[in-house]
């Protein structure tokens, strides 16, 4: 007889799936927050701005808090974060630039697709088996996602594609992560890097196709610009590199398909708008679905922590 190799403990599961909703709540409001800080800069700007401030305004913490040993493998630590802070940054900027020929609502529902993509990838390059039953709940978590966004596009267009290539994006983000969880010691110092590397990219992209522009300044655009900053770059993304230390790429998608339900709320409050029975419907099936993925991954993490 022969033992698996240690999993995480069920508590480490549930810990991390809490976090990582708190997280989708952060992302959530990152959609009220993008409205409000739209008025005063234009989407590059945001995007390449609130990355590289986060990097700046943690890297003396990063450095303060890091062990001799941390500062020495520092190099290591920006190459590992390069793939996932480039994939980040092409995440946000395909969604950006998809949105100039598409509608809100279908690439809301076409970014998504990347909770059918994860699973596709790690079958497809890493030849990782996955049960039935998380197929049928992406297919569910799918079907609530056309609901709340009311999908009813019939023609693909140019927006459509370059929204496609966004959701391809946030795909490998979330695998690359899931792959090279082993190697980081500090979610917090990785996600400094990772905040690097989207920002330079989105900054580099700015300079060359968008002017800066810094008008009309009010308080909503600077809430929505800070929270932008601190909830949706610094606090979100920090949690989402440490849960996938525990959770399976898998499961960290369809959690973070919560932030749909989450905007939805908030764009209730903040922004006026209103969901009817049909949209409900699909909120409920999302909550459903990342809900029972929680129950599935800890059912197996108890299995397999069994000798055989």
């Amino acid at each position: 007889m022969h033992q698996q190799r240690p999993q995480p403990p069920v508590l480490s599961v549930q810990r991390a799936s809490i976090e990582l909703t708190l997280a989708s709540v952060l992302w959530g409001f990152g959609f009220i927050g993008a409205r409000w800080a739209l008025v005063s800069m234009g989407p590059l700007w945001i995007t390449g701005l609130r990355f590289v401030l986060a990097f700046l305004l943690s890297l003396p913490l990063m450095i303060l808090m890091a062990k001799k040993s941390d500062l020495l493998n520092m190099k290591e630590n920006l190459r590992l974060a390069f793939w996932p802070g480039a994939f980040l940054g092409l995440t946000i900027i395909f969604q950006t630039w998809g949105l100039q020929y598409t509608t809100a609502t279908n690439s809301g529902f076409i970014t998504t697709l990347y909770v059918l993509f994860v699973p596709m990838f790690e079958a497809l390059f890493f030849r990782k088996k996955l049960e039935l039953a998380h197929f049928v709940l992406v297919a569910i978590a799918l079907i609530g996602t056309a609901l709340i966004c009311d999908w009813s596009a019939s023609v693909w267009n140019k927006g459509d594609f370059l929204t496609l290539l966004c959701a391809l994006a946030a795909a490998g983000q979330i695998v690359w992560i899931s792959r090279m969880a082993h190697k980081i010691k500090s979610p917090f110092g990785f996600n400094n890097f990772q905040s690097f590397w989207c920002g330079i990219i989105g900054v580099a992209l700015a300079l060359f196709f968008e002017p800066f522009r810094l008008e009309p300044i009010n308080l909503r655009a600077v809430i929505g610009f800070c929270s932008l900053l601190f909830g949706s770059t610094l606090i979100a993304f920090f949690i989402q590199v440490r849960a996938q230390r525990v959770l399976s790429s898998t499961t960290a998608s369809l959690l973070c398909l919560l932030e749909s339900p989450f905007a939805a709320i908030f764009a209730y409050f903040f922004l006026s708008e209103r969901l009817g029975p049909t949209q409900w419907s699909g909120a409920i099936l999302i909550v459903f679905s990342a809900c029972f993925t929680i129950f599935l991954e800890s059912r197996k993490n108890k299995a397999s922590t069994h000798v055989i």
